[in-house]
């Protein structure tokens, strides 16, 4: 960013929000903020992390405001799939935001793959997976105790599969399970686990610090995401289970989430929305940690290699200026330079 001063990365800018409407964050002083940031900061490049239709109607709005050498990129992270008003209604602002960018990133090739709003043929994608600071994680050779439970870690929301991972459960009587995190479905979910007899198995302990979830981390059995549902793009938490040395078992979905969970190298995979298949994946853990812990290796070692943060964000540094250059010879050739 040009105008920055020297040390400095640049400016977080944290805006109100009075609501949400299709969980779209309604944020009315954004129009404001975003004006201030791009005349006090001259951007090189602005990036809009989609989908997000209020930003992504303020861009159209205001790109005719902004230099001509300023990029417009986009960070696309999923296609709106619940919402199917949100999706009538919003689509075609995203599509012609989408339209007038310079350049599109996405996580993964699964999501150019799989998604109704990206072609898999359109040079502007850049494939950036994402990554991690490992040593937020520390890892752990202590020996597990005999009851280290499973981990879930994530929103109670209904596209991450807990219903089923409860089902599995009772098809796996020798595992225990903790359920870190929040969300609307938190009172099914507590509902269902006195109804199924699980009390004694599975315990929801809520939102944790990230001190307390590595300590969490280093005495759990594996990590268990079985999102069932394409809302679930990529799974960052499966990295950060693995660079601390945990295995994980994952859903086979058509997105990101496939990719980084190798079956039978870092974890298991099994078919979405299968409680059987589930339960058989946990059992299998159980009977073989030796088997389990070297998964975990195996997945810290592939953090390292391929999902470190540095590497994100070299790679998005080098695209941002791949891009540039591009434009710098366009505009080179258009004034006949």
């Amino acid at each position: 960013i040009r105008g920055v001063e020297p040390g400095r990365s640049g400016e977080l800018v944290r805006c109100a929000r009075f609501g949400t409407l299709l969980s779209q964050p309604l944020t009315v002083t954004l129009p404001a903020h975003l004006r201030r940031s791009l005349a006090d900061f001259d951007p090189d490049v602005v990036q809009v992390h989609l989908p997000n239709p209020l930003a992504s109607a303020l861009l159209l709005a205001m790109r005719g405001h902004l230099p001509r050498r300023t990029l417009l990129t986009a960070w696309y992270h999923a296609d709106i799939t619940r919402q199917r008003l949100g999706r009538r209604l919003v689509g075609p602002i995203i599509d012609r935001l989408l339209r007038r960018c310079d350049g599109i990133a996405v996580s993964s090739n699964d999501l150019v793959l799989h998604s109704d709003r990206l072609s898999r043929n359109d040079p502007r994608l850049k494939v950036i997976p994402f990554g991690i600071l490992p040593d937020r994680w520390p890892v752990t050779d202590a020996p597990l105790p005999d009851d280290a439970p499973f981990l879930f870690i994530g929103r109670l929301v209904y596209y991450k599969g807990l219903r089923t991972l409860l089902e599995a459960m009772c098809l796996c009587p020798g595992a225990s399970l903790e359920i870190v995190g929040t969300g609307p479905m938190e009172p099914e979910i507590s509902g269902m686990v006195d109804a199924l007899g699980l009390g004694e198995r599975v315990r929801l302990v809520g939102e944790l610090d990230d001190a307390d979830l590595a300590h969490r981390m280093a005495r759990s059995r594996a990590l268990v995401l079985p999102s069932d549902q394409t809302s679930e793009t990529f799974g960052l938490v499966q990295l950060e289970a693995m660079v601390a040395g945990l295995p994980v078992i994952s859903c086979k979905l058509p997105t990101g989430v496939s990719g980084v969970n190798l079956d039978r190298e870092t974890g298991l995979q099994v078919p979405p929305g299968d409680a059987r298949a589930l339960g058989d994946a946990m059992a299998e853990i159980l009977a073989d940690p030796v088997r389990a812990r070297e998964w975990g290796r195996a997945g810290r070692a592939r953090v390292m290699d391929e999902f470190h943060r540095d590497r994100m964000v070299r790679s998005l540094a080098d695209w941002f200026r791949d891009l540039s250059d591009v434009a710098e010879t366009t505009r080179n050739l258009a004034h006949g330079l």
